[in-house]
């Protein structure tokens, strides 16, 4: 029998997003004959596809499901909120530690910037549970990836609930807390070794990622969609229920997809953690027993690694082993992983690459600049108005967050923004970009994938042998 409500709902979260079906195909790697199965309510996507689509889509993995956007009451909790000055003193602690004491004023005021922003919700609670899960995980030789913009919060850094740094490109040293911005590179892998003043070799980190990106789901209802292999999917059950034990938790569960959906309710705000089970990561374990070198262990950012990019030579590697990213690697010819990174939001936005970034490539206008995540946007605009010597904030984020949601795309760019734009300095070609831009990435997703890419990547190289028996 035909389940039409999926087909439908899926067929007009397609048409909103402006994409054919042979698109919405290459973008979660199946063919367009897939989804008209899909949309006809002959087939229905598997599970490690439906997360896909959920990115794809700007969507939960549990709306996708359920075809539905959710909305809820506010009702009181307890328990695990009443810890939320107790983490906040941790995240500065943490801060301080890795960062000296006194942190760098860029450093703090990133902090304190959140903190004001978050400190009356319960988003440093939902942090706390996320990093505990990937704490499990990481005992256990497990991997867990968190969809649901926790790159973009350096709070949620600092408590272990992402590995995505969002500062910008910067060293520190371990050994006497010295850190270094450096604004020579857009991303903090493709730094060069430095040596620190007191001898050490200095760690590398930071992918420029404004908090502002981040800004618009802290005040709202919320959602993190978590994969994990199978085996952990069962245990992680048992760590969110001990975790929320004293607070008001409703499942469901789909137990013939491996995807459950845990909501929470507080007295601020309600959030859901959908936990999908992924056969692909039992791939990233077998080989890292075959290996005997743990993903933690790899340092990825090299050129070897850069270059197998560069030629193509992706069979294998998630993200990119396509004809649609071939073909988009081959036009761009990355340069380096903060290429990479771009080429990752190229393909996830809509009206991005076709009629829009791939022509100005063709123009002479290089990858770094175009415009390929909702950061770019919003980083863009205030550099030029800090050069004007203007505060930049409120313009920049209006315009990101406009540009990010299509409202140029379906409106067009007035005469008026377009000379406020070139009296700060912004080219034409940025205007007109943006008023192709029907949905925008974030770049926290974007630098997630090519982590996990050049991870995998590292293995193809070093160990081919094993990386072809498990992955390809």
């Amino acid at each position: 029998m035909r389940d039409y409500s999926f087909g439908n709902f899926l067929h007009e979260l397609r048409s909103r997003r402006g994409l054919t079906q042979y698109q919405l195909g290459a973008l979660v790697g199946v063919s367009d004959k897939a989804v008209s199965k899909w949309e006809n309510g002959s087939a229905k996507p598997q599970s490690n596809i439906l997360y896909k689509l959920s990115e794809v889509l700007g969507i939960s993995v549990d709306e996708l499901l359920t075809c539905k956007y959710h909305s809820f009451e506010k009702k009181d909790a307890k328990g695990v909120f009443a810890m939320k000055k107790q983490l906040w003193n941790k995240a500065f602690d943490v801060m301080r530690e890795r960062y000296g004491n006194p942190a760098p004023i860029e450093i703090m005021n990133r902090l304190l910037t959140e903190h004001a922003e978050m400190k009356e919700t319960e988003m440093i609670v939902y942090f706390d549970m996320l990093s505990i899960l990937a704490s499990e995980a990481k005992k256990q030789g497990e991997h867990i990836r968190v969809r649901g913009g926790t790159g973009a919060s350096f709070v949620a850094y600092l408590l272990g609930a992402t590995e995505i740094n969002p500062l910008k490109s910067h060293y520190y040293c371990l050994e006497c807390g010295t850190v270094i911005f450096d604004n020579g590179v857009n991303d903090g892998w493709d730094l060069p070794k430095k040596v620190c003043s007191c001898g050490k070799e200095m760690q590398t980190d930071g992918h420029n990622i404004p908090f502002e990106t981040y800004r618009h789901v802290v005040h709202r209802n919320t959602s993190f969609d978590l994969s994990m292999s199978p085996k952990f999917w069962r245990e992680a059950k048992t760590v969110i229920k001990e975790y929320f034990k004293d607070c008001e938790l409703t499942t469901t569960e789909r137990e013939e997809n491996r995807i459950i959906t845990y909501t929470v309710t507080s007295d601020n705000s309600v959030c859901s953690f959908t936990f999908l089970a992924d056969k692909e990561f039992e791939q990233y374990q077998a080989l890292e027993r075959a290996t005997a070198k743990s993903f933690e262990r790899v340092n990825f950012s090299q050129d070897d690694v850069l270059a197998e990019f560069k030629n193509g030579n992706t069979d294998g590697i998630p993200e990119f082993r396509t004809d649609f990213y071939k073909d988009m690697v081959e036009k761009v010819s990355p340069e380096s992983f903060c290429d990479l990174i771009k080429i990752a939001g190229l393909s996830h936005g809509t009206g991005v690459w076709f009629d829009n970034a791939k022509d100005l490539i063709n123009q002479g206008i290089p990858v770094s600049k175009v415009i390929a995540y909702r950061d770019d946007v919003f980083n863009h605009i205030e550099k030029q108005m800090l050069r004007k010597g203007m505060a930049s904030t409120g313009y920049a984020y209006k315009v990101m967050e406009d540009t990010r949601r299509g409202v140029y795309a379906r409106g067009g760019v007035s005469e008026e923004m377009k000379k406020q734009l070139k009296d700060i300095g912004v080219e034409d070609w940025f205007a007109d970009s943006i008023g192709k831009i029907q949905y925008l990435f974030p770049k926290a997703h974007g630098v997630t994938y090519v982590k996990l890419a050049a991870t995998l990547m590292w293995y193809k190289i070093h160990y081919p042998k094993e990386f072809a028996e498990i992955m390809l």
